[in-house]
């Protein structure tokens, strides 16, 4: 009988394979196929297993006793050939068990692999073989693993052989099969059928691989009673191999360590090690049974525990064990040496352990309990001899470097000596610098010693390693700040705690530029020590790194920032005020609307002689803070030493309005203020019309309602004749400038003659209660009323003509057909739909809009038609949000500015804007602050010079 037990986890809940899962599937497949004749059974790794195995051995001998009778029963269970596989998670006990933790959603439970062997040993009578795949957590090294299985398995006592392999998990990817079981299955496959395959030649064959020995981090077999045949050859056993019998007694060398058996290098010293560092040397003699027996009943009285018992029989053992059996007599000086322990007699524990690695010097688990004794008799100094010992043996980085963390601790907590503990934990970031846990050990320790600087390294370190720039940032600031006060105050002098600080600081910087604290704590450090140069070269570094910020706004608010810094350093500090101006200008290329800077730039630049630029940022100045008479005051003196005339009357005029001129202001003003209405020699020009209307419009915008703006009227007029709603307007009120009496409609003409637009026509009402209103018909036409007549000076009525005929002109003319939002969203959206008629329209506009879509493309010409297209297309290339309610506010500008134009009063201008009637988006004094900049614009003065009545120096 072959039979096969597989003991594999299943999937996790989400179908993640755990930790050698997927081997099962592998192994079952080449075990139930002929050549190998296995019969497998596969146990719950939810259940107990050792309860299992007692269950499976049960319902076998119940089956085979009712088959056949007792004799050949027997001879079959002594022929039965018995293969357990497992592969899965392991853990150690704080003594050395391994446990097998087969199920995925219980992790903390396993079954003992000692209590398995148990099974094996006590109910198979035929050959045992144990292969196991350890998966082991990075805490434990693959060593104490293999280690933990062949003491667990105990082959020299129980007669059963294993192959046993480890890796941490983690090592190689969940989802393929692992190395050893893979080696396993192809070995099969690759196996000649007719001479069979020993668990002792896979063994061989894997240590013998290259590429398979260095792929398994430790691998190790323990030889039974005799060669198990994975692979039968057709014939039987073959000449020269151990027969299989019945097992009864343990085979092979007694004393626990197994040496080399059938050609397979096992551990001397019960640690697996890569098979060119195990000794080639031939076999001791056997060791006979007697021995066996000692170790037998010193293990059961150990367990008792009757520890003078089992220092009897293990004293018994030693005196049966040869001087040739080496290993074997190493084991049992290591147990006396554990018994030992385990009676306090601490010293002589040490003898024992001594004496056992004078034998096996490699015997790793004996060093560590070496390594403990020493512990136990507060013997310091032999506890660092035999620490150093065993770490001149530990190879590999990852297992030295567990050790030496584990060390560290022993001597920190139970030691008690600090020092001895950072000295290892100092070796153990040697083996790997970025390692997290023993960063932050080595940063309190440093600390509770007093090595600031160290600590504060060591903590740096640690801070690198996050992932996150943001947290990265703030932790630097932190240990910046920590490194500049704190502790570090008493132990560091000045300069090198400010010194320390500042580099902090900049690692913060360079991790999240958006964080600018760190950098306003370097201005204070470097201030106070008066270091102008070196905080300019922050402010220059941050500048850069600043190129790095993702976000277009963060990145512009940072710069802002850095620049304004650099402004303030250079006026205040470095006394440079060219580099100042410069620096102020780039504050306010990334804001426009900093007053403070436009006005710290403007006195640079006043200061230096760069009269040009100082006007420029008074401007911009006024534009923003209308009501700062100081700035015009400033504006008055600049364009007086630029010699323009005309420009320095107009800041005059706006002091005067705001009531605070000078006595040079006020002398300019009355000399030049206009007598009566402007009298212009020349009228303006098309292209005058874009300096009238405001700078910050939308000029996409009103693109689109510039190209639509004819159809539109058209479409608007003729769903108001549908509607009968156009309203009758009496030819005989008609009033011709030339002939009319009144001089509010003479004024027309005059203001459209200025304004090199065409005159309305005029409705004259000399009875009527209103003032000027548009009326909505094809021509342009306005309804005056004998209401305009009555109380306005001269001036006043014509900021009034002025400031109506503006509507009357290109995109504004759609205001006096769709005057309110509503109406004139309505008008938008009819004209994108027809250029873009997939883009949704607003569902309370829904129905206006299809009223007005047909109309509109109806009376759209191929001209306009493509106009509107063009202007649809480069309005959505644009993607910026749509401010119809800021376009309408930018018109109402426009006409304040035209009736302010023709007036050229702005008292007049200001008290007219007060009275109006007709409310509008903007207040009147919005629209009065827009004409004190206004005022004082370059735009302002061309308008003047193109109509000929600028003041000329």
């Amino acid at each position: 009988m072959r039979l096969a037990i597989v003991a594999t986890p299943s999937l996790h809940r989400d179908q993640r394979p755990a930790p050698g899962s997927l081997d099962g599937d592998l192994i079952r497949a080449r075990l139930s196929l002929d050549d190998a004749g296995f019969r497998v059974i596969d146990v719950d790794p939810a259940r107990d297993l050792a309860e299992q195995l007692d269950a499976m051995f049960d319902e076998l001998v119940a089956t085979r006793n009712t088959l056949v009778d007792a004799d050949e029963a027997a001879r079959e269970e002594a022929s039965a050939l018995l293969l357990f596989y497992a592969s899965s998670a392991v853990a150690l006990s704080p003594d050395g068990e391994l446990f097998l933790c087969l199920d995925p959603e219980d992790p903390g439970v396993g079954d003992a692999l000692s209590d398995v062997a148990a099974v094996f040993r006590d109910r198979a009578r035929g050959e045992v073989l144990i292969v196991i795949e350890c998966h082991h957590a990075p805490g434990a090294t693959s060593r104490a693993v293999v280690a933990a299985a062949e003491r667990a398995v105990a082959s020299p006592e129980t007669g059963i052989e294993l192959l046993v392999a480890a890796r941490p998990i983690g090592s190689l990817d969940a989802d393929l099969p692992s190395v050893l079981t893979r080696a396993f299955v192809e070995h099969l496959d690759e196996a000649e059928p007719e001479r069979g395959l020993t668990a002792g030649a896979i063994a061989r064959r894997i240590q013998e691989t290259p590429a398979l020995s260095g792929a398994i981090p430790c691998f190790a077999r323990a030889a039974g009673r005799g060669s198990f045949f994975v692979l039968m050859p057709p014939g039987g056993v073959p000449a020269g191999e151990p027969a299989a019998g019945p097992r009864g007694g343990a085979a092979g060398p007694r004393g626990g360590v197994a040496g080399p058996r059938d050609g397979v290098d096992g551990p001397r010293d019960g640690v697996a090690r890569p098979r060119d560092e195990r000794a080639a040397a031939a076999p001791a003699p056997p060791l006979d049974d007697a021995v066996a027996k000692y170790l037998a009943a010193g293990e059961a009285l150990a367990a008792a525990p009757d520890l003078e018992g089992a220092l009897t029989a293990y004293k018994k053992a030693l005196a049966l064990v040869g001087t040739a059996h080496r290993d074997a007599r190493a084991e049992v000086y290591l147990r006396i040496a554990h018994v030992r322990r385990l009676q306090e007699r601490h010293r002589e524990a040490i003898e024992g352990f001594e004496k056992a690695l004078a034998l096996a010097p490699e015997h790793r688990p004996a060093l560590e309990a070496l390594c403990e004794a020493h512990l136990a008799a507060r013997d310091l100094g032999g506890l660092r001899t035999a620490e150093e010992r065993l770490l001149s043996r530990i190879e590999g980085d990852a297992d030295r470097l567990a050790y030496l963390v584990q060390a560290a601790e022993r001597w920190e907590i139970l030691a008690g000596d600090t020092d001895r503990a950072r000295e290892l934990l100092e070796r153990a970031r040697e083996l790997r610098p970025d390692d997290a846990s023993v960063l932050r050990s080595l940063g309190r320790l440093y600390e509770e010693a007093g090595d600031v600087q160290a600590s504060l390294d060591a903590r740096r370190c640690l801070i690198e390693l996050m992932e996150d720039p943001r947290q990265r940032a703030v932790s630097f600031l932190e240990l910046a700040r920590a490194a500049i006060q704190g502790e570090a105050r008493a132990t560091l002098t000045e300069v090198t705690r400010e010194q320390t600080g500042i580099d902090l600081l900049e690692r913060a910087l360079d991790a999240d530029p958006t964080l600018l604290d760190p950098l306003a704590l370097i201005a204070v450090l470097l201030s106070a020590r008066q270091e102008w140069g070196e905080l300019e070269l922050a402010y220059r570094r941050m500048l850069d790194r600043a190129q790095r910020i993702a976000d277009p706004r963060t990145r512009s608010d940072v710069v802002w920032e850095l620049c304004r810094r650099l402004g303030l350093l250079f006026r205040d500090h470095l006394e440079d005020p060219g580099s100042a101006l410069d620096a102020f200008e780039g504050a306010v290329a990334e804001r426009p609307d900093d007053v403070a800077g436009r006005l710290s730039a403007a006195s640079l630049a006043r200061s230096a002689g760069r009269l040009e630029r100082a006007a420029a940022h008074l401007q911009a100045a006024a534009v923003l803070d209308p009501g700062n008479a100081q700035v015009f005051h400033d504006l008055f003196d600049t364009f007086q030493k630029l010699r323009r005339a005309d420009q320095a009357w107009a800041a005059a005029s706006v002091a005067m309005y705001l009531g605070a001129a000078e006595a040079r202001e006020r002398f300019l003003f009355e000399e030049h203020r206009p007598a009566g209405l402007v009298q212009p020699e020349r009228g303006l020009s098309a292209g005058a019309w874009d300096l009238l209307r405001a700078a910050d419009r939308d000029r996409a915008l009103e693109e689109v309602l510039a190209s639509v703006a004819g159809a539109a009227i058209r479409a608007r007029l003729t769903q108001r004749a549908r509607e009968k709603k156009l309203p009758r307007l009496d030819p005989a009120a008609r009033a011709e400038a030339e002939r009319s009496a009144a001089g509010v409609v003479r004024l027309f003409a005059w203001a459209s003659r200025c304004l090199g637009i065409a005159a309305p026509a005029v409705y004259f009402l000399k009875d009527a209660a209103i003032g000027v209103a548009a009326v909505p018909v094809g021509e342009p036409s306005v309804l005056v009323g004998g209401e305009a007549l009555r109380g306005r000076t001269a001036a006043e009525l014509a900021f009034l003509v002025g400031s109506h005929v503006a509507y009357h002109v290109g995109p504004h003319r759609l205001l006096l057909h769709f005057p309110t939002l509503e109406d004139l969203g309505v008008c938008l959206a009819a004209a994108v739909k027809l250029a873009r008629p997939s883009e949704p329209v607003p569902s309370e506009l829904d129905d206006a809009v299809r009223a007005l879509v047909p109309l509109l493309d109806k009376e759209l010409t191929a001209g306009e038609r493509d106009a509107l297209e063009a202007a649809v297309f480069e309005l959505y290339e644009i993607r910026a949000p749509l401010d119809l309610a800021h376009w309408v506010g930018s018109v109402e500008r426009c006409a304040a500015r035209v009736g302010y134009l023709l007036t050229g009063e702005l008292s007049v201008a200001a008290s007219s804007l007060s009275r109006a009637d007709v409310p509008g988006v903007l207040t009147a004094e919005e629209k009065i602050g827009d004409l004190l900049s206004f005022t004082v614009s370059d735009a302002h003065h061309a308008l003047r010079e193109e109509l000929g009545v600028a003041i000329q120096p």
